[in-house]
């Protein structure tokens, strides 16, 4: 539980990852690149003088660490990603957040992962997975490689959707997945001239590996895309189910007019490292405002994207965020009851936590 200022929040983080992309799990030079690529943004955005194997594989004492350690997280959800093409175990499978959670009790939510564009034999024992597991949502996430395109219109989908949903897993991810990109403002209406440099994919024939060649380079690590019409029907079609879309995963439009829909949340995690940035002061009040007016604090979740961003810097910013003096006849400052929702209680009640669990109850005493 994380205090300030006379108030107290319970704090859950809505996009964590627990990932393994040591060398020994890499499958040749793509996977290097992806590594690499994800140490680079932490550095960029978290500003942490931490080893390379503190990123490189998330350990059970890093997660007490920074997520716990110091008061300001009470739960996290693990979000899985799997790449199995470029990471020989999986970059960060779902049966290892298991192991995490059992040894770390009433400390984290599972999500599963769904690759949509695996068909339907992918999603083959999926509804026992959730009961197994005691998963309380899915992500869809590539299986193979990133950079691809997520069809969301199959009628399997739905019924996948709606049995896991009966069984306890009634909350899916979209574009919540380790981002490298720039903040979303700069992604969708690029400055001109040329942009940031971000890799592609190493050439087999230049490193000597023998595995399949891209046809087209990857320009930036992020999840895949999907039409918006095919979403829209699909939250539509699944009134019960709520989605959780990635901040960064459409443009800032296109993401707002979803807002129409009563299922579909957003968590935050692309945009919250610039709540500081004088650079972007004015970026990021107008797109956290617009957010806040089309979702309202009741449909926006807290989400650091750790081990990319340690969240005790951004717990405590949000809650002592207020809007530029430009902006704030536009938008209104969070109260305490908003910023409760957004910084757990929202979570909480997607999620069905009970928020005096014993993990809670640990926090409140250190604090």
């Amino acid at each position: 539980m994380y205090a300030a200022d006379g108030q107290t929040y319970h704090v859950v983080d809505a996009q964590v990852h627990a990932w393994d992309a040591s060398p020994h799990n890499q499958a040749g030079p793509a996977g290097e690149v992806f590594a690499s690529t994800l140490l680079t943004r932490h550095r960029e955005l978290d500003g942490a003088a931490g080893t390379l194997a503190e990123v490189e594989r998330v350990t059970e004492d890093g997660l007490e660490r920074d997520l716990f350690g110091a008061g300001h997280v009470d739960r996290a959800v693990l979000q899985p990603v799997v790449l199995g093409e470029l990471f020989v175990l999986g970059f960060s499978p779902v049966a290892w957040h298991a192991e995490l959670a059992d040894a770390m009790p009433e400390r984290f939510v599972l999500s599963g992962e769904l690759d949509p564009d695996a068909g339907q034999p992918g999603a083959r024992g999926i509804a026992a997975k959730v009961r197994r597991w005691d998963l309380r949502g899915l992500t869809f996430c590539e299986s193979r490689r990133p950079g691809g395109r997520m069809p969301l219109g199959e009628a399997w989908l739905r019924r996948v959707l709606a049995r896991c949903g009966l069984s306890g897993a009634g909350v899916v991810h979209l574009g919540v997945t380790p981002y490298t990109g720039p903040a979303p403002w700069r992604r969708w209406r690029p400055a001109p001239g040329r942009g940031p440099r971000l890799p592609s994919w190493a050439e087999p024939v230049r490193s000597g590996s023998a595995l399949p060649v891209r046809t087209r380079p990857v320009r930036r690590v992020a999840s895949a895309a999907f039409d918006v019409a095919q979403f829209r029907e699909l939250a539509t079609a699944l009134p019960r189910t709520s989605f959780v879309l990635g901040v960064g995963c459409l443009p800032s439009e296109q993401l707002c007019r979803l807002a129409r829909l009563p299922n579909v949340h957003v968590v935050l995690t692309e945009i919250l490292p610039w709540i500081s940035d004088p650079d972007s002061r004015t970026d990021f009040g107008r797109a956290f405002g617009e957010l806040l007016l089309a979702f309202g604090p009741e449909r926006l979740l807290f989400g650091s994207g750790y081990p990319l961003v340690r969240p005790g810097r951004l717990v405590e910013r949000l809650v002592g965020y207020r809007f530029p003096d430009e902006l704030r006849g536009r938008y209104r400052d969070l109260d305490e009851d908003a910023l409760r929702a957004v910084l757990g209680g929202n979570a909480e009640r997607l999620y069905g936590l009970v928020p005096d669990s014993p993990a809670v109850a640990r926090s409140s005493a250190r604090s």
